[in-house]
């Protein structure tokens, strides 16, 4: 009796936990559940920080919009930093002047109707003006700061790790690489459940920052996708580097070196990927990307965001 009791306790705190989070997302009307964003225009290949955060890592130019929100915990003033990188595949060593004029950054926000899946209020309306060289260059880089004002929610996220720059970087490595392996092998054998309870911390602020109530269907599955395609069908952990994020509070392993044919597929380049990833059974590949922190007193990452 003393089992049952305990596990009806269980069920019960978390049918409370994941009714909390709906009704908190609910709570915030349809036209405060602003998303920030980055629209971007590029012919090149790039990187995009938010934050001090890697966004996002792309081998080729790019006609999309990057979230922010999940990038920041709280409204106020943020570094925008991009990267513009020579076509590697194409033996191209520099980055063009005239990519560089060309280029187009616009800061904005919009709101989704979950409901409906359509975006409504899109403004992209602030540029963010390219200051290009006058000759090409080898990359290119530059900084903008923006402003959020708007966001209905606080997260603690991140805020409370540890500093990890005052750590031994062969031991955080250690660390880091040893989680992984955990990581890994939950993949490797399809361990669907076992995975997805790692990102519980992440997927309730993902809850409020992404303003969705579906976070329990998502993981189903997710949970599911793994016990079907994962199993025995990981490459294997190797050419990866460690990278620090958020002033040392966030860390994570890339891969660092380019590939020109991976699984068949031609052109997919896994740097700057997460080192895990699934072999596509046919052709190409997924990836499994986490950013881990270290709260303070606690010797055990967690999960934060992808």
């Amino acid at each position: 009796m003393k089992k049952v009791y305990l596990l009806a306790i269980a069920i019960l705190m978390f049918n409370c936990h994941n009714a909390q989070k709906k009704m908190g997302t609910q709570q915030i009307p349809l036209e405060k559940q602003i998303t920030y964003m980055i629209d971007l225009t590029l012919k090149t290949p790039h990187e995009l920080y938010i934050n001090d955060i890697l966004a996002v890592s792309r081998s080729r130019g790019s006609n999309a919009a990057i979230d922010i929100n999940p990038y920041v915990l709280k409204n106020g003033k943020y570094k925008i930093k991009l990267r513009l990188l020579p076509y590697w595949h194409l033996n191209e060593t520099t980055v063009s002047k005239s990519d560089i004029e060309n280029a187009r950054l616009f800061f904005g926000s919009y709101i989704r109707n979950k409901e409906t899946d359509k975006i409504l209020n899109y403004k992209a309306d602030v540029a963010l003006p390219i200051v290009a060289p006058k000759v090409d260059v080898p990359y290119f880089e530059q900084e903008w700061e923006v402003e959020l004002t708007e966001l209905p929610y606080e997260l603690e996220g991140w805020s409370k790790g540890q500093d990890l720059r005052k750590w031994d970087k062969k031991e955080l490595e250690k660390k880091v690489v040893a989680y992984y392996q955990k990581l890994w092998k939950m993949l490797n054998d399809g361990d669907g459940e076992r995975f997805m309870k790692l990102w519980e911390k992440a997927d309730d602020e993902n809850a409020i920052y992404d303003y969705d109530t579906e976070i329990d269907e998502a993981n189903k599955s997710e949970i599911a996708d793994i016990k079907k395609h994962c199993v025995n069908r990981m490459i294997p952990l190797e050419d990866y580097e460690m990278k620090l994020y958020a002033e040392g509070r966030l860390v994570c392993l890339e891969r660092k070196t380019h590939t020109r044919e991976f699984n068949n597929y031609f052109p997919l380049d896994l740097k700057g990927w997460s080192p895990l990833v699934r072999k596509g059974q046919v052709r190409g590949g997924a990836e499994f990307p986490v950013k881990l922190y270290l709260p303070e007193g606690s010797n055990e990452f967690v999960i934060i965001r992808h």
